[in-house]
């Protein structure tokens, strides 16, 4: 039988979220410039690496624990987490956040009747001295090496394995993408995975199926052809758990033929596939290079074969494995500079 999720036939679309976490107005400045002492939050979300997400952490942190009456919420991510994120962001508020790019943190300050959007760095940095006298002469050198330290902390905290795949679609240069495994609810498929990545026929196989808007699915390590699967060992493994929802894409998940019969094969997700729930394992998720996934899948097919050949390989040097215990996270360092 070949190896593969459950038919498309059977899926069933969730019910769109309707939710707007906030129903007030957008804000300028001068809105927001009212009574000091007015309770507000200031949110802050980026990916760990980037340094002006670390320089905005570091503010709103500092105006929290010198002021009662500010709240700071800040969120770092991965990558492909990242820009999930900014969709969202956008889809609920919309108006301003339409400025919200995946290349740029996003901070903004909300009231009990406004919200403030800062379009960039000069905005907040002007807002924050206006109104609280804050200045940060740090050089951004600084806040770098604090962002891939943060980066590297989470990664080790999370006792999670990590590992990169590179692809290579027909004659294009070789692109990577970063996975992030489940090994605290999975070790025995993310243990395979990893095993998986040192075989030798692991490098230069195929991707053999794409389901438009579905997945992209790859693994056979024999020919190709999608007919095989086999774990690391050679046997199949048991289905670990279905902790772990198809609740969004980038996600990666052990193609099967039926109960407990995950071995080599795939897939990553492009969408929600929530009739794969119960079905399949979702074993990790893509942390960066999901651009990568999203060209694949716009890759021409026959027969939801690629006619392009699109090739992948194991990159080691990005292979890290996991305890599957997460560690306790550490505070993290504060600007050396930034003053009140």
């Amino acid at each position: 039988p070949r190896s593969r999720p459950p038919r498309l036939g059977l899926a069933r679309s969730r019910p769109s979220s309707s939710r707007r976490p906030f129903g007030g107005g957008m804000a300028n400045a001068a809105t927001l410039e009212g009574a000091s002492d007015a309770p507000f939050k200031l949110f802050v979300y980026g990916k760990y690496v980037d340094p002006l997400f670390q320089k905005y952490r570091v503010a709103a942190t500092f105006l929290s624990s010198e002021r009662p009456n500010i709240e700071a919420i800040v969120e770092g991510f991965f990558e492909t987490q990242y820009e999930q994120k900014v969709r969202q962001l956008v889809n609920d508020f919309g108006a301003a956040f339409n400025q919200c790019k995946t290349s740029a943190p996003v901070i903004y300050a909300e009231t009990d009747n406004n919200i403030l959007y800062f379009a960039n760095e000069q905005r907040f940095m002007q807002w924050a001295w206006k109104r609280f006298k804050y200045e940060d002469q740090t050089r951004m050198i600084f806040y770098k090496k604090l962002g891939m330290n943060t980066r590297a902390a989470m990664r080790e905290g999370s006792g999670r394995s990590y590992c990169a795949l590179g692809v290579e679609i027909g004659e294009d240069p070789r692109q990577v993408l970063h996975i992030e495994l489940f090994d605290e609810q999975c070790p025995v498929l993310a243990k395979n995975f990893i095993s998986l990545l040192s075989k030798d026929t692991f490098n230069g196989h195929l991707v053999h199926r794409i389901k438009p808007g579905a997945w992209v699915q790859a693994g056979d390590l024999v020919d190709g052809s999608g007919l095989h699967s086999a774990a690391a060992d050679g046997e199949l493994l048991r289905d670990e758990s279905f902790q772990v929802l198809h609740d969004r894409a980038g996600l990666v998940g052990m193609s099967n033929h039926g109960k407990d019969t995950n071995g080599s094969q795939f897939y990553i997700t492009l969408r929600e596939l929530p009739f794969l729930d119960g079905k399949s394992v979702i074993i990790g998720r893509v942390v960066s290079g999901m651009r990568v996934v999203l060209q694949m899948a716009k890759t021409p097919t026959r027969n939801e074969r690629p006619v392009t050949d699109i090739r992948i390989f194991a990159d080691h040097e990005h292979t890290k494995v996991g305890t599957g215990v997460p560690q306790e996270a550490k505070p993290a360092p504060k600007a050396a500079t930034a003053a009140s």
